[in-house]
């Protein structure tokens, strides 16, 4: 059996200090690693050893009682985020750190919720329970009310088959309370009780320890052995999340899910995979994305940064493969389909200034860079010869910088950074787009609604005989792999569900790139015609200070346009959560760190866009020129007596073909 354990928890909970004294006591290494000594296996990139965080995630493989584990050290800072959740996706469980002394933090509940979004289970390690004053009571207490979740603390494997832990379970569970009462329970029936509720996320098992003292952290893995279920009954993750969609009707063959990509020290691209069925050997070809067939031409076996050339990979193996110069996240090899593009977007962005260096040189190790981590999003805007990246935070751009100095030799500089601001619509509206010059022909009708479960989505109303399902495809890829501007502020559209409602081709004048600009024009058409809605990215905040704090933080709140929960108080301290403008908190750690001199915390997590506090500012800020983005028209183009003549939106629908 193989099992992927995810480890995750606030900063400096101890998360790597546990993954290498996990690796020790299975025999995996044969030197304690330390992270503050820089001799860990996991965090072993310079920036990480000089940071003192975990940046990157790694993987290392142990065995232990005939299983077989891949373990993954993921990130603990939010602005690294989105490494942290790339690991999601190929996960069977997850450890949860949490620190006796601080207990529950902010990045915790953050964790906790998407593990529970992904339907994996979780396990909790109650760290550092060595430190004086630390009750771990007290910390079972902060779990079960952040985290709303019933936490049990098991101090040896024989507690989960106690008469006090059955009833536990009895709540949860009506099958297993009439086998109490009938008396016919079984260690059998009680194990697969608890594998149940776990993977169905009803009740998570703790152990207490300190990872720094190896105490507890071997009976965590040993509990998570015992009670996680693999065989297919319980699985953490469906078959749609695993193979969404199949390429194919057959499960038959090999499936593998990217997961992540880096550049080796020798300029080497290598992708990491799961391998979800079948298996894969070196030369053999791969098919994935749009039609891509690549050979593998290496199969690495990776323990931190080093790594063992292996002939294949098997079901459950965690690996990096060469070969493949396309995949990124997400994607399926094989008969695994691709999965959706993740929602978490970057919040800032900033410009980059090149310090003389070569534009092409630099914009190549930023592609490289980007291929890690897409949302980066680099863009390049020729009118005004600016290179551009999206970060989730300060520290993410810091360590941005480091690394194109570290990887490429280039010393550059990043101007201020600004807020990447969006636009969605109100209501539902028509919009309608035609392209007809001479010797080419489009026209596509699009009904643009809100959408409230977030991005872009596309739909038809229309059959296949009226327009064929190839130039339908087309039309869903123009709408949903080119970034459309709004008309507020020329930010990119979000929210939006596109209807398609009618479109019509020629065969002879008809190529692809007139669908394009029906498209392009229809989309903008509809949005003068729209309300539309300016949206700013908001933080969830998590502030912690001694209580006579409380009133100048609620009213600094108030003041930043954010709103809060009702105030949690647990002795000196208090606990408040809530939600405001990134552009108005961006800057309030440094200022509530100032009047509570130091002993105050502020933590942010993206959260999210909402309608903009002060729309009206921003616009008049941006000055955008609507009618002056000629790569943006809203105009439609039509043909009469051998010539292409433009009419403007406004008068386009009465021009239209199909109405």
């Amino acid at each position: 059996m193989k099992i992927t354990i995810g480890v995750f928890a606030h900063v400096d909970a101890g998360k790597t200090t546990f993954c290498e004294s996990l690796l020790y006591q299975t025999n995996s290494i044969k030197m304690l690693g330390r992270v503050d000594h820089g001799s860990a296996v996991m965090d072993h990139h310079e920036l990480e050893q000089r940071r003192g965080i975990t940046i990157f995630s790694d993987i290392a493989s142990l065995s232990h009682r005939g299983i077989d584990y891949y373990l993954i050290d993921t990130p603990g800072h939010s602005d690294f985020s989105a490494e942290m959740e790339r690991s999601l996706m190929i996960l069977d469980a997850a450890i949860l750190l949490i620190s006796a002394s601080d207990g529950v933090q902010s990045h915790t509940i953050t964790v906790f919720r998407l593990l529970a979004k992904r339907h994996i289970p979780v396990y909790i390690f109650i760290n550092k329970t060595d430190l004086a004053g630390t009750i771990v009571k007290a910390c079972i207490a902060d779990i079960k009310a952040k985290l709303n979740i019933d936490t049990y603390l098991i101090d040896n494997l024989a507690d989960i088959y106690s008469e006090e832990f059955m009833l536990e379970l009895c709540e949860h569970d009506d099958d297993l309370m009439n086998a109490y009462l009938e008396s016919a329970l079984d260690k059998l029936a009680v194990q697969k009780a608890v594998k149940r509720q776990i993977s169905r996320g009803s009740i998570a098992l703790a152990v207490a320890g300190s990872a720094l003292k190896q105490k507890g952290v071997l009976e965590t893995l040993e509990l998570l052995g015992e009670t996680i279920a693999l065989d297919g009954v319980y699985s953490p993750l469906t078959e749609t999340e695993r193979f969404c969609p199949l390429r194919s009707n057959s499960q038959a063959g090999f499936a593998a899910r990217v997961f992540k990509v880096i550049y080796d020290p020798k300029g080497m691209r290598v992708t990491f995979i799961k391998c979800l069925c079948g298996s894969l050997k070196i030369r053999q070809e791969i098919a994935y994305g749009q039609g891509l067939y690549e050979k593998v031409h290496e199969i690495r076996d990776y323990q931190g940064k080093s790594y063992k050339n292996v002939g294949a990979v098997n079901k459950g193996d965690v690996v990096g493969i060469t070969g493949l110069t396309q995949a990124i996240p997400g994607m399926g090899l094989g008969v695994c389909g691709d999965l959706p593009a993740p929602k978490l977007r970057s919040a800032l962005k900033a410009a980059l200034i090149l310090n003389d260096n070569p534009f092409n040189e630099v914009m190549e190790c930023l592609r490289k860079l980007e291929a890690q981590d897409p949302l980066l999003e680099v863009n390049y805007e020729p009118s005004v010869k600016e290179i551009s990246v999206h970060i989730m935070g300060m520290i993410q751009l810091e360590v941005l910088k480091e690394l194109i100095v570290g990887q490429f030799g280039f010393v550059v500089d990043f101007a201020a950074c600004s807020i990447i601001y969006r636009e969605t619509i109100e209501e539902k509206v028509m919009g309608y787009g035609h392209f007809e010059p001479l010797r080419h022909y489009a026209e596509v009708h699009l009904q643009l609604e809100p959408n409230p479960q977030g991005g872009l989505e596309f739909s038809s109303k229309l059959h296949q005989d009226n327009l064929p399902k190839q130039y339908q495809n087309l039309i869903r890829h123009y709408i949903l792999d080119i970034e459309h501007q709004g008309v507020l502020t020329g930010s990119s559209l979000t929210d939006i569900r596109f209807v398609l409602v009618a479109g019509a081709i020629h065969l002879e004048h008809t190529a692809g790139g007139d669908l394009r600009e029906a498209v392009c024009r229809c989309i903008r058409q509809g949005l003068e015609k729209a309300n539309s809605v300016l949206l700013e990215p908001y933080y969830e905040f998590f502030i912690d200070v001694d209580i006579v704090y409380v009133g100048r933080v609620l009213a600094d709140i108030i003041k930043l346009q954010g709103v809060f929960e009702p105030v949690q108080n647990i002795g000196e301290r208090a606990h408040i959560s809530g939600k405001g403008p990134v552009v108005t908190f961006l800057d309030y750690q440094a200022k509530l760190l100032s009047f509570t001199k130091g002993s105050g915390a502020v933590s942010y997590r993206f959260l999210g866009y909402f309608p903009c506090h002060d729309p009206a500012k921003v616009i008049e800020k941006i000055n955008y020129q609507k009618e002056r983005d000629t790569k943006n028209t809203s105009s439609s183009v039509f043909c009469a007596k051998g010539a292409g003549f433009e009419v403007k939106w406004y008068e386009a629908e009465k021009y239209m073909h199909l109405l």
